[in-house]
Protein backbone atom coordinates (compact mmCIF):
# COMPACT_ATOMS: atom_id res chain seq x y z
CA UNK A 1 0.00 0.00 0.00
CA UNK A 2 1.60 3.62 -1.26
CA UNK A 3 1.42 6.52 0.56
CA UNK A 4 0.23 9.49 -0.79
CA UNK A 5 2.82 12.82 -1.11
CA UNK A 6 -0.02 14.69 0.47
CA UNK A 7 -0.64 12.32 3.60
CA UNK A 8 3.01 12.00 4.08
CA UNK A 9 3.05 16.04 3.90
CA UNK A 10 0.34 16.03 6.84
CA UNK A 11 1.87 13.23 8.59
CA UNK A 12 5.40 15.36 8.76
CA UNK A 13 3.24 18.44 9.96
CA UNK A 14 1.74 16.49 12.82
CA UNK A 15 5.40 15.07 13.93
CA UNK A 16 7.05 18.47 13.57
CA UNK A 17 3.84 19.52 16.18
CA UNK A 18 3.83 16.94 18.53
CA UNK A 19 7.58 17.31 18.43
CA UNK A 20 7.11 20.91 19.45
CA UNK A 21 4.95 19.82 22.47
CA UNK A 22 6.92 17.18 23.85
CA UNK A 23 10.31 18.84 24.74
CA UNK A 24 11.93 22.05 24.15
CA UNK A 25 14.05 22.84 20.62
CA UNK A 26 17.64 22.78 22.46
CA UNK A 27 16.92 19.03 24.03
CA UNK A 28 16.41 17.01 20.91
CA UNK A 29 17.32 16.17 17.84
CA UNK A 30 16.20 18.16 14.89
CA UNK A 31 14.98 16.10 11.74
CA UNK A 32 15.48 18.58 9.15
CA UNK A 33 13.69 16.65 6.87
CA UNK A 34 10.07 17.33 8.88
CA UNK A 35 10.84 20.47 9.51
CA UNK A 36 11.26 21.73 6.11
CA UNK A 37 8.16 19.98 5.01
CA UNK A 38 5.69 21.35 7.75
CA UNK A 39 7.44 24.72 6.86
CA UNK A 40 6.76 24.86 3.66
CA UNK A 41 3.01 23.54 3.88
CA UNK A 42 0.74 25.62 5.69
CA UNK A 43 -2.27 25.43 4.02
CA UNK A 44 -5.23 22.98 5.99
CA UNK A 45 -6.14 19.92 3.85
CA UNK A 46 -9.49 21.45 2.93
CA UNK A 47 -7.73 24.35 0.99
CA UNK A 48 -5.40 22.66 -0.41
CA UNK A 49 -7.53 20.17 -1.87
CA UNK A 50 -9.84 23.20 -2.74
CA UNK A 51 -6.84 24.99 -4.79
CA UNK A 52 -5.75 21.75 -6.75
CA UNK A 53 -9.67 21.03 -8.17
CA UNK A 54 -9.88 24.72 -8.95
CA UNK A 55 -6.31 23.84 -11.08
CA UNK A 56 -8.06 20.77 -12.23
CA UNK A 57 -11.32 22.86 -13.50
CA UNK A 58 -9.45 25.64 -15.32
CA UNK A 59 -7.02 23.01 -17.02
CA UNK A 60 -9.79 20.97 -18.50
CA UNK A 61 -12.19 24.00 -19.21
CA UNK A 62 -8.83 25.86 -20.82
CA UNK A 63 -7.30 23.03 -22.30
CA UNK A 64 -8.34 23.94 -25.87
CA UNK A 65 -6.47 27.56 -25.18
CA UNK A 66 -3.36 25.71 -24.26
CA UNK A 67 -3.62 25.77 -20.42
CA UNK A 68 -2.13 22.13 -20.48
CA UNK A 69 0.96 23.78 -21.11
CA UNK A 70 1.38 26.52 -17.98
CA UNK A 71 0.10 23.25 -15.91
CA UNK A 72 2.27 20.81 -17.38
CA UNK A 73 5.86 22.96 -16.59
CA UNK A 74 4.72 23.35 -13.15
CA UNK A 75 4.95 20.06 -12.70
CA UNK A 76 8.30 18.87 -14.73
CA UNK A 77 10.25 16.53 -11.77
CA UNK A 78 7.08 15.87 -10.29
CA UNK A 79 4.25 13.16 -10.66
CA UNK A 80 1.18 15.41 -9.47
CA UNK A 81 -0.51 18.20 -8.56
CA UNK A 82 -0.20 16.89 -5.23
CA UNK A 83 3.44 16.64 -5.10
CA UNK A 84 3.58 20.19 -5.51
CA UNK A 85 4.12 22.68 -2.01
CA UNK A 86 1.63 25.13 -1.00
CA UNK A 87 3.58 27.96 -2.32
CA UNK A 88 3.72 25.92 -5.65
CA UNK A 89 0.19 25.93 -5.80
CA UNK A 90 -1.08 29.24 -5.06
CA UNK A 91 1.85 30.23 -8.07
CA UNK A 92 0.08 27.96 -10.50
CA UNK A 93 -3.39 29.33 -9.83
CA UNK A 94 -1.90 32.85 -9.72
CA UNK A 95 -0.49 32.03 -13.47
CA UNK A 96 -3.25 29.91 -14.30
CA UNK A 97 -5.38 33.66 -13.86
CA UNK A 98 -2.95 35.49 -15.33
CA UNK A 99 -3.21 32.99 -18.22
CA UNK A 100 -7.25 33.47 -18.68
CA UNK A 101 -6.41 36.71 -18.94
CA UNK A 102 -4.12 36.24 -21.50
CA UNK A 103 -6.91 34.42 -23.16
CA UNK A 104 -9.52 36.98 -22.96
CA UNK A 105 -6.90 40.00 -24.38
CA UNK A 106 -5.86 37.77 -27.41
CA UNK A 107 -2.17 37.40 -25.87
CA UNK A 108 0.26 34.61 -26.44
CA UNK A 109 1.20 32.72 -23.44
CA UNK A 110 4.67 33.38 -24.43
CA UNK A 111 4.40 37.02 -25.24
CA UNK A 112 2.89 37.51 -21.28
CA UNK A 113 5.86 35.55 -20.04
CA UNK A 114 3.97 32.87 -18.81
CA UNK A 115 6.20 30.29 -20.49
CA UNK A 116 9.94 29.75 -19.12
CA UNK A 117 12.35 27.22 -19.79
CA UNK A 118 11.90 24.30 -18.00
CA UNK A 119 15.10 22.85 -17.77
CA UNK A 120 16.40 26.25 -15.44
CA UNK A 121 13.43 27.55 -14.43
CA UNK A 122 13.68 30.72 -15.94
CA UNK A 123 10.81 33.05 -18.11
Amino acid sequence: MAISDRRLRELAVQMAAVMDAVSPPGDRQELPQVRQIAARNRMDAVTRESHIRMINSLRRFYKPFGMDVIVNQALVGRGSLESLDDDSLVDLLRDIDRARECISDGIGFEEAGLIRNVYTGTR
